[in-house]
């Protein structure tokens, strides 16, 4: 019997995207309850239900202390967000957003128990851990996490089918900045760089209108809305929702307008200020310059210069700007290819994934026979996004021991990879030794993400100092991390899969239940 096809989901910083590949071997978006393509990734709680998307972003305004937004932000940390006496992480929140998005699949589509669930290409284990928690909360066995760049590529590589060429992919969405580039060869598309920011998109072009829109209005009635000695805390945050909701609709009319107005009120004050697109562009600058600096950074780490890429597809709904895109332009001197709408990309190709791993398992997918040969034959090298190590330390010139990062898997290593290196125990009478794994492109290891550890212990005592400790790491295809210490006297060994301390904290129980039986419209 066949079996229904894997869903590919962009769990999107603003905005929410679903996506599967139907009989006729077509990547389709499947729109939501509502009937709309995308679905924003806002949470509204409502006493014993939760609402998600259009109609708990207008609550914003209204509801704030019940309301939470680019909960993207924050996933791999211990950031909470508490209602009713709960407290619930970045991962129970997206999974609240993935159990709306797969209640409108289901209606088009059929049960959605299989996924491929994209993440930004920056980011790092404990986020991706987090991710993958999110689609188990809601009962989703998750085939792959798939970099968003790669995914949007994937699409792109289904239409078209580009040979022998350089591509980009800018993925400028509402709160992150992915830049990945990547080679077209037939069947085979791979990573050679990849970079971004977590905090940078579309939400920070919105806050450049407010704060445009403040300075109007001290201007003219000579109020800062910012000064909490003028309004309560109350009073600030439901202006400041309201004036940022007013500042994203502002600039999705600067996309297509030259100038837009703005009503604005406060404190029982009233302002109209109208917007010029080249007034919008000039106080982006800095943003749109920060967003070059890590584009070019990213070029050099591929070993290609602007010049070499053929191919750039502008990816997420903030690339419609023009100003953003007559920069991509003159960069690489080609415009950017928009053939597979920004909004719906990622998530087509996280589609296409999804089919290929369910065929890789030996899946009873019906697929049209020209869709199932390109997924069979299709090859998918993604690199690592941030360099991992462990903490070690090194002989100074005056005999010192100084604390340094001993990276293993530098930052863009293709997927999967394994590296071993060898080092020394530091001072006579160890019996446990201790290797803590570190994320991050610094030499300090105060300056890198501790993501794990692993202990060697029980050794015997009385033992010198410089004994050799074997050190392995591998890193898979999703990213998923495995670490190994042998000290190599003895033959004791350790080995992890890297654990999440934040994930391991109790007192989830309640969020989880939560998760689980709230009703969400």
């Amino acid at each position: 019997m066949a079996e229904p096809a894997a869903f590919g989901i962009d769990l999107g910083t603003t905005l929410s995207v679903v996506a599967h590949v139907t009989d006729a071997g077509q990547p389709v978006v499947l729109p939501n309850t509502e009937g709309s393509p995308t679905t924003p990734s806002v949470v509204l709680f409502d006493h014993d239900h939760v609402v998600v998307g259009e109609i708990a972003r207008q609550a914003l305004a209204t509801e704030p202390e019940s309301v939470v937004q680019l909960v993207k932000r924050h996933m791999g940390s211990a950031w909470t967000f508490d209602y009713g006496g709960v407290s619930f992480r970045p991962e129970h929140l997206s999974a609240l957003i993935l159990r709306k998005l797969a209640a409108g699949a289901q209606l088009l589509a059929g049960p959605v128990t299989e996924a491929v669930i994209t993440v930004p290409a920056y980011f790092n284990d404990p986020m991706r851990a987090a991710t993958r928690r999110a689609g188990e909360l809601v009962g989703l066995d998750v085939l792959a996490l798939l970099s968003e760049p790669t995914a949007a590529a994937l699409a792109f590589g289904y239409e078209h089918r580009p040979s022998g060429c350089t591509g980009v992919v800018v993925d400028l969405g509402g709160g992150t900045f992915d830049v990945t580039v990547m080679e077209y060869e037939r069947d085979d598309l791979t990573v050679r760089a990849t970079g971004g920011d977590s905090y940078l998109g579309g939400a920070n072009l919105d806050k450049v209108l407010f704060d445009f829109f403040a300075a109007q209005f001290e201007a003219a009635h000579g109020l800062d809305i910012n000064d909490p000695d003028v309004l309560s805390l109350e009073e600030c945050t439901q202006v400041s929702r309201d004036w940022l909701l007013r500042a994203a609709r502002a600039k999705h009319d600067l996309t297509a307008r030259d100038r837009t107005t703005v009503a604005l009120q406060a404190a029982g004050l009233t302002l109209r200020v109208e917007v010029r697109r080249d007034e919008f562009q000039a106080l982006s600058r800095i943003l749109l310059d920060e967003m070059t600096e890590k584009m070019l950074d990213v070029i050099g780490a591929a070993g290609v210069t602007p010049r070499d890429v053929s191919v750039v597809l502008a990816v997420g709904g903030s690339t419609r700007i023009p100003w953003v895109r007559a920069r991509l332009h003159d960069i690489f001197g080609v415009a950017p290819d928009t053939s597979v709408r920004p909004d719906e990309a990622v998530a087509l190709g996280a589609a296409l994934f999804a089919a290929q791993r369910q065929l890789e398992r030996g899946g009873a997918l019906v697929l049209e026979a020209e869709t199932r040969d390109y997924l069979e034959r299709l090859s998918v090298t993604d690199v690592a996004a941030h360099s991992i190590g462990i903490s070690a330390f090194e002989n100074t010139t005056d005999d010192l021991h100084r604390p340094v990062v001993a990276s293993l898997l530098p930052r863009n290593t293709p997927l999967p990879h394994a590296a071993e290196r060898t080092f020394y125990t530091l001072r006579p009478g160890e019996t446990q030794i201790i290797v803590p794994v570190l994320e991050g492109e610094s030499s300090d290891p105060e300056l890198c993400r501790r993501i794990g550890v692993v202990v060697v212990d029980g050794l015997p005592p009385g033992r010198s100092d410089r004994q050799p400790v074997r050190v392995t790491m591998k890193l898979d295809g999703d990213g998923i991390l495995q670490v190994s210490a042998i000290d190599v006297s003895t033959g004791q060994t350790a080995s992890t899969t890297i654990e999440h301390t934040y994930l391991a904290v109790g007192g989830d129980e309640a969020a989880d239940a939560a998760v689980r039986t709230l009703q969400v419209d």
